[in-house]
């Protein structure tokens, strides 16, 4: 690294305290367990950090701040604010509608986040009012239909977060707009999982989990316990007799045999004896019945 002039300032303390908290050899020190990310532009440079700090008003007893702790640093998420005020918030750091204005920035320019391949990593952005200020975001939710019970909802899927492509939807209508939506057909009908649920008023949790756990078109509508109840028929090598009575043939408890059906295990395999192969058949969502 070239000679910057900058190693007895307190510009510098800042900028090498930066890297200490993002990428010291001690971990214990990272923040949130090494998430948190400086920008190229800063990472190896102190002298392009020195210009930006002076060319934003920083001076002694200031301190270096990010708008939103869950994102790295770069200037989009900087400031310089008195020790007192940085301690101050908005107040809403915990709310929900913090943590979708979080989420929605991560997915979005965090490379580690889980979700990044499928946003950030396809070109999706959010827009700089919003990625700048929560108070903007949230002004626009607030005048836009925002509730606790409703999420975040693109309008083109494969467009931005902005105020004109985003909308607050419920969990079926969000669904229904999924690029990567299932479709099953019943009595000669074919719908997306979202729409046989906004039809049988069946909870939508309830049928993505039948479907991934292999159950039967027939009895993907069935009312919410009626497939595991005592009157209901299972056909295993064409004998057709109810859960109940297939656990006493096969010296089951019914809770056995039940789970197995639960977890999308059909025909022979529901009734063996002794613990199944797992890798086999837990292919089954972890999602609420």
């Amino acid at each position: 690294m070239l000679k910057h002039g900058l190693s007895r300032t307190k510009i510098y303390s800042v900028w090498k305290s930066m890297r200490v908290k993002c990428y010291s050899s001690n971990k214990d020190n990272h923040h949130k367990k090494g998430k948190i990310w400086i920008c190229d532009e800063w990472k190896d440079d102190p002298v392009a950090f020195d210009k930006w700090a002076k060319e934003n008003g920083f001076h002694e007893g200031l301190q270096l701040v990010r708008k939103d702790k869950e994102d790295g640093y770069h200037p989009g998420n900087c400031t310089f604010l008195k020790i007192e005020e940085a301690c101050k918030t908005h107040g809403m750091r915990r709310t929900r509608l913090y943590n979708t204005w979080t989420q929605i920035k991560q997915r979005c320019t965090n490379k580690n986040n889980d979700r990044y391949e499928e946003y950030g990593g396809r070109g999706i952005k959010v827009c700089k009012e919003w990625m700048e200020s929560f108070e903007v975001f949230k002004e626009w939710a607030l005048k836009n239909g925002y509730r606790n019970d409703l999420s975040i909802d693109r309008i083109d899927v494969n467009g931005d977060y902005e105020p004109i492509n985003c909308k607050w939807s419920t969990e079926i209508e969000q669904q229904r707009n999924k690029r990567n939506n299932h479709y099953k057909t019943i009595n000669g009908e074919t719908k997306t999982v979202a729409e046989w649920a906004e039809i049988s008023g069946l909870p939508y949790k309830t049928l993505q989990r039948r479907v991934y756990t292999g159950c039967k078109e027939e009895d993907l509508l069935a009312p919410v316990g009626k497939i595991y109840d005592h009157k209901y028929l299972i056909e295993i090598n064409g004998v057709k007799k109810t859960m109940n009575a297939w656990a006493k043939a096969a010296e089951l408890h019914f809770s056995t045999v039940k789970r197995r059906y639960q977890r999308g295990v059909r025909g022979e395999d529901l009734l063996k004896k002794g613990r199944l192969n797992s890798k086999k058949h837990d292919n089954q969502l972890s999602l609420d019945i």
